[in-house]
This record gives structure tokens, C-alpha cells and sequence, in this order.
């Protein structure tokens, strides 16, 4: 008898641990929370449900207004209570009704887990026992989490962190007593939190429990009657939108971010602010990121316009949207010059007309200066001197630093980019090109630190190459040259005036508008535009990005610039050409110069002339004597850059001409157009007669004359300004030019046949 007892048990046993252990398994809402646990954003449940997903820890105020009003010995029973099953038997056989159901909150977490079937003797039964089983396979503190995350909380909205935001905008650890005992009568009738109805039978319920809590010691009698004296939730709140494309990167899960609530409502703000104003433009896209340059976390994250209005694709991420990148990788490339020590800062860059293989870079305005500083050439965006740098440091080896420095989407080899990769020829995204510009900010601000990845949310390594401290720093400085927009444009002229390095961007077509800025402590970045890329007259950088990106830059706690890193030295540099002082610079002075600059050789630029007295005359050996010559420094520059330079400075000193019957062979001209080996267009009048192409030269003594022949034929003559308007017939032609000196220079082209 007692082995059939034992035998018996032990079936029982096995067949209870054989019991399922139930889950709940719903679908749950999409969550996304700042750095702070605040929310963000929320996308409801697949079933209609405000039901965010599990909370691991349920806060103590909500833990004991729920068990002293659902389980008051929730933590003794083993997930059932025989002291509220004796209660609830004599209760109902003394009313002859169901007045109480003797469940425990285990008890309704295998309810909530079994869909809420009808309530039925048998149905109890079975629910006692898979609690004792889940009790058995479950901690305590999990199943109060299970049944907190589950709950019905009124209307749609279910779980204790939904309800927390959903009535008071607030994490659940931050309720009060008086909000956590509103919760905590709830479950049970939920409807008792409708708005306008049940008002009374809430706070009686509510004031009730508190009543329990301070007669339990948890409230003393000042906490009870302010409690009491608190008012009931309203209507929910709605839930906000401020990240909507961060939320929609996690289907059902909750996200903790690194991004600032207040933060991204104002960043929102500002967004929505120039999205209205851009409006009528048919200007729809705008998207912005503001990063920690220290951290690397992400403060606020705005993808695009939030709105509702699928036909202007705001549901599109633009910060991690392959855009063409306009001007905005022109710093980079002078950064990476400046480290190789291939470029100084102020060194002189050509700003002329350049045909380099089938590429001709334009500048934005149509028009040339000859030469100016690189310094000058980046902050001014200057087209042609930037293909021309890039064409010195390679197109293959500056794409491999764009990689090093982060940057993700460039995905084919250097040569199918060309020249125009540093003019917009590639695409980039928001999140690396802020990530890039970050990098020089670190490198400056904290050299010989590691760089943190840039992140929106934990996790992550940083794989990006930081720029060298010094040339970083240099940059920096250079870009904070960069003309503001409209009331921003005067900030020098403020004590509280806001120092930032900034660049914009604007892609072929008015395509994309970029704008990208920053501090020692912060890099912001902002795109413009329309997301299936149609361009609109007037979307440029300055116009469309610049004030927002300054709006953004207002919101931010200003700071102090960039302090000198290490690794600069003072080297004298020639005033007029940038470069590393040579014998024969007439002016020169000291500056700091990136480390890799000293390797970088003498002025090429400044030269020692020989000519009369007063030096109206070059002469040399062999057409004068010895005692006629006097040598001076001269600054020279080829014959092209010297033409357009002399149109904007005034003060530039040209090399005197030769004196009679001492010219040499030395370059004096260049022909500007057509380029060698061009392919020109002539075009038709309106009466359908040939038109004309207008060819140019320049020639280094204004006052020489050119004598202009295309193939064998003269053609005609110059003087000063050198544009002769021809004819030619479609074929290959030579374009022959001869000064009165006998100089000569030829250009080969072929014009179209229409």
C-alpha cells in the first residue's frame, strides 16, 4: 500500500513537472526611449495595443500598491493562497454568489496567458495548478514583472509602463503614491479610467488603498493627505513622435537611445520651422543629426520632416540615405594634403580653366582668380582649385582615407569616381559625413585620445582612422572662415558671437543641400532636399542648409574654440605664395605649420630678376652688360593664373617685359580655351547662319600683341584683352598663336558636326 502511494506520488509529481510553464505571448509595441528613459516614441502593438514590451523590475511604490490591493501575501504563497481560497468559500457560500475568486497575481498571470477563457470552476482549477507549476519555474520578482508588463490598464493600454506614459507622460519609477495606487485598482476594472465616467468609484478605490499603504507604514499622514488630494489621469496623452525613424528600426522591442528629449523636441521644432518656409519652394525633405564630438553619442536624430504625407516620402531616412555629397568632402582632401606635407595651409592653388582628361571643373560663379590660398580656395568652396588638389594627391588614394575616415558608401574603385569625387561625383550619408567632420573635431580637441564610435544607442566599435591633431586643427581653422548666412553672417561683430568650422554642399542639378558644422564640443550636419531627388532652383547649401544648421548650433551650449595641439611648429613662410620661405621671398613671416609641412621645399613662386634701373626691363648676360643689370625679388606666376589674378588685384606687379633683343623662349602666353584635345559645339543663329565660338588666350605683358592663326590661316590680332571669335568647320583644327616676340604656342581641337 505505502509503495502504491509512493508510486502514485510519484507519477503525480512527474506529471506536474510535465505541466507546461506558461508564457504570455503578445505582440508588443515598438519603443524607443532617450538617454534619460524618457519616451520618445512608441508605434502600437499588432493587435491594437498600447503593450510595451516586458519591464525586468517592477519600482517599489507600484510593487506595494498592487500587492496590498491584489496579493497582500503574494511573496509567502506558493502561487496559491489557502487563506484567500478558505476566504473566498465562505464568502460565497454566505452571499450564494461568486464574491470573491481567491486569485493571486500568479494565478492572473496564467489567466493573461491563456487569452482570459470564461471563468469557470473547472477553469480555476486548471489555473491553481499552472500557477503552482509556474511558481515552481519562476522567481517571484519575474512573475510580478509578467503580470505588471500584461495588465489591463484601460481602453488599449496594457502593461504598467504603457499606462505610466500613456496617463502621465512619465517613466513608471517616477509615479507617485497616489499614481501608483490609480494603476493599481485598475487591473480589475479597467474602465474605471474613462474620462468624464467612474470618476468617483476611482479616487474612493484609489484613496482606499492609500488609506491600507498608511496604515501598512509605507506613507506617513503628510504623504497620505497629499496624496489623497492629487488628481485623477485625464484623457491619455499622445504618444510622442520625435523619433519616428528610429522607431521604426526595431519592430517590438524597446530601445534605450543615447538621444536628448528636450534636445530633439527643439531640433524637431526647428525642423518643422523651415520645412513650413521651404514649403512653397516644393522643397518637402529636410534631415539633421547633432552628435557629442567627445562621446560620440548621438543627441538628437531627426531622419526627416515628420509628417504623415506619404507622397513626399517622409517615412524615409535621410541620415542614412546615400546622397551625393556636393562640396562637403573638400576639407578632407585638404586635411589629407596638409598631413602628407604635399600642401601648406596658405599655400597657393590654381584658379584657372582646366580641361583633365574629359573633366572641366567649373566654379560655382563662372569665374576664375588666377590664384589664392587653399586656406581661401576651402572656405570659399572654390571648384577648380579642389579638382586640381585632388588630381596632385590621386583620386585612389583619397578614397582610401575617405574609407579610413568612416566613410561607408563608397563602394567602387577611385578611378570610376575621378575628379569629381571631391566636387559630388560619390554619395555619402548624413550619419558618415557627420561622423567625418566629428573625427577632425575629436582629433583637435583631444589629441592622443582614443575616438568612441558614434552611436544613437549602445554598442558599437569604432573602426574609423582619426585625422592627425594638427592638421585637423588646421582645418578647423579654416572652415571657420566659411561665410554665415543672413544675421549670422555679422557674428564677429557679438561678444557671445558662436565660433564654428562649418561647410556646405550642393549637389548637380540643386539636387542636395548640405550644411555641416563644428565645435570642440559638437558636429551637427544637415540635408536638404527631396527625397526622390528632384532639384529645385535655389536648394543650395548656403541657402536651404546654413540656417538650419545655425538654428540647430543656437539650441547648444556654446564653448570655447579649439586650443593649438601638439605636433605644430613655427616655420617661416613666404606672405605672397604660402609656401615655406625661400632666398628670394621679398616678405615672410612666422606661423605654425603642421609637423609634415617641414618637410615641404622653398617658394617656387618668388624668383630673382635681373633688369634695368627702375625695372622697367628685364635684361640678362647676354643682351646686356654686367654693370646695366640689377637683381630684385620677384614674385611670378605662369602666364594663365597671372591673367585672371590681375583682374581682381590691382596691386599685383607683373614681370616687366624684355628689353629689345633680349627675349627668350621662356613661357609668356597660354591659350585658356579651347582646352587641348576639346570637342567644340558651334553653334546656329536664329536665321539658321554658322554662329561663332569665342577662343581666349592670356599673355603675361598686357600690352603685347597676339597673332592668332587657325591652321595656316591668319585669322586675326589682339591686344590686352585676347578673345577672337571664329568659325571653323567641323573637323580637326590647330589653333596657332604667335606674339611680337615670336613666342608660340599651339592648341589642337575638333569641332563637331551638327
Amino acid at each position: 500500500m505505502r509503495r502504491r502511494l509512493l508510486a502514485a506520488l510519484g507519477l503525480g509529481l512527474v506529471a506536474f513537472l510535465l505541466l507546461p510553464v506558461v508564457d504570455v505571448n503578445a505582440p508588443h509595441s515598438s519603443v524607443v526611449l532617450d538617454r534619460d528613459g524618457r519616451l520618445l516614441g512608441a508605434v502600437i502593438a499588432a493587435d491594437e495595443q498600447w503593450r510595451f514590451p516586458p519591464l525586468s523590475v517592477v519600482p517599489p511604490r507600484f510593487e506595494a500598491a498592487l500587492l496590498a490591493a491584489e496579493d497582500k501575501r503574494f511573496r509567502q504563497h506558493p502561487g496559491v493562497d489557502p487563506l484567500a481560497v478558505a476566504r473566498a468559500i465562505r464568502l460565497n457560500l454566505s452571499q450564494r454568489r461568486v464574491a470573491s475568486g481567491a486569485s493571486t497575481l500568479t494565478m492572473q498571470c496564467v489567466r493573461i496567458a491563456r487569452g482570459n477563457p470564461p471563468r469557470t470552476l473547472r477553469e480555476k482549477a486548471w489555473e491553481a495548478l499552472l500557477a503552482l507549476r509556474l511558481e515552481l519555474a519562476r522567481s517571484k520578482d519575474e512573475i510580478l514583472a509578467t503580470y505588471a508588463s500584461h495588465a489591463p490598464f484601460g481602453g488599449n493600454t496594457v502593461g504598467l509602463e504603457a499606462a505610466a506614459f500613456r496617463y502621465w507622460g512619465r517613466r513608471p519609477d517616477e509615479l507617485s503614491w497616489a499614481e501608483a495606487a490609480t494603476l493599481a485598482v485598475l487591473p480589475n476594472n479597467p474602465a474605471l479610467v474613462r474620462p468624464g465616467r467612474n470618476a468617483s468609484r476611482l479616487r474612493a478605490r484609489r484613496d482606499a488603498l492609500l488609506q491600507r499603504l498608511h496604515d501598512a507604514g509605507r506613507l506617513s499622514d503628510t504623504e497620505l493627505i497629499l496624496a489623497q488630494a492629487e488628481a485623477l489621469p485625464g484623457a491619455p496623452h499622445p504618444v510622442p513622435r520625435l523619433a519616428p525613424h528610429l522607431v521604426a528600426k526595431h519592430a517590438g522591442h524597446r530601445t534605450s537611445t543615447t538621444l536628448d528629449r528636450r534636445l530633439q523636441q527643439q531640433a524637431t521644432d526647428v525642423i518643422l520651422r523651415h520645412a513650413q518656409a521651404l514649403e512653397p519652394r516644393k522643397i518637402h525633405n529636410l534631415a539633421a543629426l547633432i552628435t557629442d564630438v567627445q562621446s560620440g553619442e548621438v543627441l538628437a536624430y531627426i531622419g526627416n520632416v515628420p509628417s504623415d504625407a506619404a507622397e513626399h516620402g517622409n517615412h524615409v531616412d535621410i541620415v542614412q540615405a546615400r546622397r551625393s555629397t556636393g562640396s562637403t568632402l573638400k576639407p578632407l582632401l585638404y586635411e589629407a594634403m596638409l598631413a602628407s606635407g604635399e600642401l601648406l595651409p596658405d599655400e597657393l592653388v590654381p584658379d584657372v580653366p582646366m580641361r583633365i582628361g574629359g573633366f572641366a571643373p567649373e566654379n560655382f560663379d563662372r569665374r576664375y582668380e588666377g590664384a589664392l590660398p587653399a586656406s581661401q580656395a576651402l572656405a570659399r568652396s572654390r571648384n577648380v582649385p579642389a579638382a586640381w588638389m585632388l588630381k596632385r594627391y590621386g583620386v585612389e588614394r583619397f578614397a582610401a582615407r575617405l574609407r579610413e575616415l568612416g566613410m561607408t558608401t563608397l563602394h567602387r574603385d577611385g578611378a570610376d569616381y575621378g575628379l569629381s569625387l571631391v566636387l559630388g561625383g560619390s554619395e555619402g550619408s548624413l550619419w558618415d559625413l557627420v561622423g567625418m567632420y566629428r573625427a577632425l573635431a575629436h582629433a583637435a580637441s583631444r589629441p592622443g585620445e582614443a575616438m568612441p564610435p558614434q552611436r544613437w544607442r549602445d554598442g558599437g566599435v569604432s573602426e574609423a582612422r582619426r585625422p592627425d591633431p594638427a592638421t585637423a586643427w588646421a582645418t578647423l581653422t579654416a572652415l571657420l572662415e566659411v561665410r554665415r548666412p543672413g544675421v549670422h553672417g555679422a557674428w564677429r561683430s557679438f561678444d557671445s558671437g558662436r565660433k564654428v568650422a562649418w561647410k556646405t554642399g550642393t549637389s548637380y542639378g540643386f539636387r542636395d543641400a548640405w550644411a555641416l558644422g563644428v565645435t570642440p564640443r559638437y558636429a551637427v550636419g544637415v540635408w536638404v532636399g527631396n527625397h526622390d531627388g528632384e532639384g529645385r532652383a535655389g536648394l543650395t547649401g548656403f541657402e536651404a542648409a546654413a540656417p538650419v544648421l545655425f538654428d540647430l548650433f543656437d539650441l547648444l551650449e556654446a564653448g570655447p574654440w579649439f586650443d593649438a595641439p601638439p605636433g605644430l611648429v613655427d616655420a617661416p613662410v613666404c606672405v605672397r605664395s604660402g609656401q615655406r620661405a625661400g632666398p628670394d621671398c621679398a616678405r615672410t613671416e612666422v606661423r605654425a605649420l603642421p609637423q609634415a609641412s617641414l618637410a615641404a621645399t622653398g617658394c617656387s613662386y618668388c624668383q630673382r630678376i635681373h633688369c634695368d634701373e627702375g625695372c622697367r626691363q628685364r635684361l640678362h648676360a647676354g643682351c646686356a652688360e654686367p654693370g646695366e643689370m640689377h637683381a630684385e625679388p620677384w614674385f611670378v606666376l605662369p602666364p594663365s593664373q597671372e591673367w585672371f589674378l590681375s583682374r581682381h588685384r590691382a596691386d599685383h606687379r607683373a614681370l616687366p617685359p624684355w628689353a629689345p633683343g633680349c627675349a627668350t623662349d621662356e613661357a609668356r602666353m597660354s591659350v585658356l580655351s579651347p582646352r587641348e584635345g576639346a570637342q567644340v559645339f558651334v553653334p546656329r543663329e536664329l536665321d539658321g547662319a554658322m554662329g561663332r565660338v569665342v577662343f581666349e588666350a592670356a599673355h603675361r605683358d598686357r600690352s603685347e600683341p597676339i597673332h592668332w592663326h587657325l591652321d595656316a590661316d591668319f585669322v586675326g590680332t589682339t591686344t590686352a584683352i585676347h578673345q577672337l571669335a571664329l568659325a571653323p568647320a567641323a573637323g580637326p583644327h590647330t589653333l596657332i598663336l604667335v606674339d611680337g616676340q615670336g613666342g608660340r604656342v599651339q592648341r589642337r581641337f575638333e569641332v563637331l558636326a551638327r
